[in-house]
């Protein structure tokens, strides 16, 4: 066997050999870069996997990991309030029906002296002559509005004066209003008294 001998292009002083010498390469594809220093075999090893890393898609959160839920915390303190349940409500007939008087021709002989009474006289007539369940605000302000009478600035302020004051209607919460046994009674005795 005969064995080889290195040629003089490998033994050149000061010459280093292809295996011996020492390359870089600097990618930078804006959000991947590369920087890669060494042999000629080390370059080529690390350009395939970067390679392999471009033509992979990006993880996204969504895709990447499950996203834990958070227990919530306990809340300390006064609870909070309920959110009331949806209502169906029917629409609001003051033009009276079978059998019912409408409410301008209700209100003719009422002797009514403040808005505190007439809230009082409009929550008769909405509960126990129209006999609805539920009366709302907006319903005693309707009928301010059907008879021409200028509505309270703040309505919501004159029923609670109608409460506290004289205790003529109940405000139970939601937007409801209620007339009190003393508020059946001023319509009854008082305003429609002869």
């Amino acid at each position: 066997m005969a064995e080889e001998k290195p040629s003089a292009a490998s033994y050149a002083p000061g010459k280093p050999s292809e295996a011996q010498r020492s390359f870089s390469v600097e990618l930078d594809l804006s959000a991947r870069s590369l920087k890669v220093q060494g042999t000629r075999e080390f370059i080529d090893e690390q350009f395939a996997r970067f390679e392999k890393m471009l033509a992979a898609k990006p993880k996204t959160r969504a895709a990447g990991k499950k996203t834990r839920t958070v227990k919530a915390k306990k809340r300390r303190g006064r609870p909070r309030a309920q959110k009331p349940k949806r209502k169906t409500i029917e629409p609001l007939d003051l033009k009276g029906g079978e059998g019912i008087a409408p409410l301008k021709e209700y209100v003719k002989g009422a002797k009514v002296r403040s808005n505190y009474e007439r809230c009082a006289l409009y929550l008769y007539y909405l509960q126990r002559v129209l006999g609805r369940k539920t009366v709302l605000h907006a319903d005693v302000g309707e009928c301010f509005r059907h008879l021409g009478v200028k509505v309270p600035a703040n309505l919501q302020v004159c029923l609670s004066e109608a409460k506290r004051k004289y205790k003529y209607v109940d405000m139970p919460g939601n937007g409801t209003v209620k007339l009190t046994a003393t508020g059946i009674n001023l319509v009854e005795k008082k305003l429609f008294a002869e």
